[in-house]
């Protein structure tokens, strides 16, 4: 399932809701309460990730909301994007949340819905269950916010040895925290948080106090690759191939399949971006379709055509979607996609129509549909 809200698209896992099954009870009490605690919990996750998401769209980037097993994610590619710009994406999640503690606060301290038993068990619920939310989530545990933020902080202070600090710092809330947890009878939150731990602990054997953390050394590669340094960049982010931190490992791989792109080394790039997850993959499978089309892999481009248009609506990705529809001989979505490319400015259609990958689609009925309404539209304005 996914949709797009305020310039934002949302994907929804088919994991998510078999979690949201166990975790609301629903799957063996299907009454009023549970399913507010279910709508609850999904409105409360996609109000904390648009904070992050919504943050990422001012500084310029393209983010995408992710709703899975154990949670959400906003995904976004800050290769442009300072420290600062990422730790503000970082806090804004938590901070907007917190407008619903206050908000859900405030209706049931006025009595605002007196007498609507069920909209003040609504209220109650958010109230609850962001409060608990936000609790958690500002522990400093990667990859939970409060993670990130300690991470900041430490590293603005103590540069490199903060990075390490922040690891540490982790390793110990996870331990004072994981038995607390279990024993107030949080237990899920308990064995999450564990997990989290562990892999401080993995991250903290792997880490060479020269380097920092995985995030921190990508940023380096990042700086370089602003700094025109490509040789110094590939070798920064060739670092984080094998890293266990998966989210820095695919930011690497996108980094690094663009450097490749730089210096003309297409063959590499496509095979680094195949290797990859894709999906952890964001920009970068824009930029995978773009070098699959070149390829004449087609159908890779069709799987992918409705993500790397979310991602990047614009007249390029229409219009490369439409041609490997082409090429795959299916006129309706080669036309449709032909319609989207002409609604944007920049768009030249009957350029466009010239290549040659459009012969074998021409002269269908309903192909010719579609570009007798592009011909209508272009015609009134």
């Amino acid at each position: 399932m996914h949709f797009r809200f305020l310039n934002i698209p949302v994907y929804i896992q088919p994991t998510f809701w078999i979690f949201l099954l166990l975790v609301t009870n629903l799957y063996r009490d299907i009454s009023m309460e549970s399913m507010i605690v279910g709508i609850v919990f999904t409105l409360s996750l996609l109000i904390h990730e648009y904070g992050h998401a919504l943050t990422a769209l001012y500084f310029g980037a393209s983010p995408a909301i992710v709703l899975e097993a154990f949670g959400g994610r906003a995904e976004y590619n800050g290769l442009r994007m300072t420290p600062r710009q990422h730790f503000l994406v970082t806090l804004n999640g938590p901070l907007l949340e917190s407008v619903l503690i206050v908000l859900s606060y405030a209706f049931l301290k006025w009595n605002v819905f007196e007498g609507h038993p069920y909209i003040q068990y609504f209220l109650y619920v958010t109230m609850r269950l962001n409060i608990l939310w936000c609790l958690l989530n500002l522990i400093p545990v990667a990859p939970l916010d409060g993670g990130h933020l300690a991470r900041y902080l430490l590293e603005r202070k103590w540069g490199e040895s903060g990075t390490r600090a922040s690891v540490i710092l982790g390793l110990i809330f996870a331990a004072a925290a994981v038995p607390y947890l279990c024993y107030q009878g949080f237990v899920f939150f308990g064995i999450l948080l564990g997990i989290f731990g562990f892999q401080h602990f993995q991250l903290l054997r792997e880490l060479k106090p020269s380097e920092g953390t995985p995030f921190s050394l990508y940023m380096r590669g990042v700086e370089a690759m602003k700094e025109n340094n490509l040789e110094s960049a590939k070798a920064l982010l060739k670092k984080l191939l094998k890293t266990k931190d998966r989210h820095v490992q695919h930011l690497a791989i996108e980094s690094l399949a663009k450097v490749y792109v730089q210096e003309k080394e297409d063959q590499k790039s496509y095979e680094l971006l195949l290797s990859a997850d894709p999906e952890h993959l964001k920009q970068g499978k824009g930029l995978l379709c773009k070098l699959a089309f070149q390829r004449k892999n087609y159908t890779l481009v069709e799987k992918y055509s409705r993500e790397i248009y979310d991602i990047d609506p614009s007249y390029e990705t229409a219009a490369l979607n439409s041609k490997a529809f082409a090429g795959l001989n299916q006129p309706v979505f080669a036309g449709a996609w032909l319609e989207t490319a002409s609604h944007f400015s920049e768009g030249n259609v009957e350029k466009l129509l010239q290549d040659p990958i459009y012969d074998a689609v021409k002269k269908d009925a309903s192909f010719q549909q579609y570009v007798y309404k592009i011909n209508i539209f272009n015609a009134k304005n």
